[in-house]
């Protein structure tokens, strides 16, 4: 791992959740795309009752936004899976709680009335006790499926911000940081090339780094624009 990377850390589980190499703010990739969403996220002693949502599309760094502000505020990373109102009182006390993912990890949930009690006392007690939550989704919270109709009216409160499409020249240096994740010293041209014609999305970005990767490896050949064209019929 490079030096000096930041990872997001887990409690109370510890899941397989999306590992990048490079979670650190000099790594993230600002364009107006999500300008808007780390603006916030490093504003956070002003966020609106201490809460704020991110969200996006799979992919769209919703976690290294998390992780930016996670550094700088201390918080730990909660997964809204495990919580449980019996013990929501030790998990408001850290003071800085990241929930990512709510309404996937609640669908998955063992206990997902629980979990969703659980959460609903954290966002009250976090407001009450001047904490700071941030949560996200890939949808805004009001197309997120929540059962529990206190905790669901409680979603519509913070601040939503949304991460959008990349456009060209953010997804050319998204290419050069997803393959210098890889450590792989993608050519900037080629960065140029690949983003003039993919899909304008996070997660297609990175299906396109890992379909060069693995042909790169098979092949022993350099990623190259020729590649690109072999790989991708162009």
């Amino acid at each position: 791992m490079r030096a000096g990377a930041s990872l997001p850390r887990q409690l109370p589980l510890d899941l397989d959740w999306p590992r990048k190499r490079a979670l650190t703010r000099a790594d993230f990739i600002e364009g107006e795309c999500n300008g808007e969403a780390l603006a916030a996220v490093e504003d956070w002693h002003g966020w609106r009752d201490g809460r704020l949502v991110i969200c996006g599309g799979e992919g769209c760094g919703k976690t290294h936004l998390a992780a930016i502000w996670a550094e700088r505020a201390g918080a730990q990373f909660i997964d809204a899976a495990a919580l449980d109102p019996h013990n929501i009182r030790d998990v408001a006390a850290l003071g800085a709680v990241v929930v990512e993912d709510v309404p996937d990890r609640l669908a998955t949930a063992p206990d997902a009335p629980r979990a969703e009690e659980g959460l609903m006392h954290l966002f009250n007690l976090m407001g009450e006790q001047g904490g700071r939550l941030l949560l996200s989704g890939r949808e805004a919270p009001a197309r997120w499926a929540i059962a529990l109709p206190d905790l669901a009216s409680r979603m519509s409160l913070p601040p939503v911000f949304q991460v959008g499409r990349p456009d060209v020249t953010l997804l050319s240096h998204l290419f050069l940081k997803l393959f210098d994740d890889r450590d792989i010293t993608l050519d900037p041209r080629v960065a140029g090339y690949l983003a003039m014609r993919a899909e304008r999305s996070f997660r297609a970005a990175q299906d396109m780094v890992e379909a060069l990767d693995s042909y790169s490896v098979r092949t022993k050949r350099p990623v190259t624009t020729g590649m690109a064209r072999e790989v991708f019929g162009w």
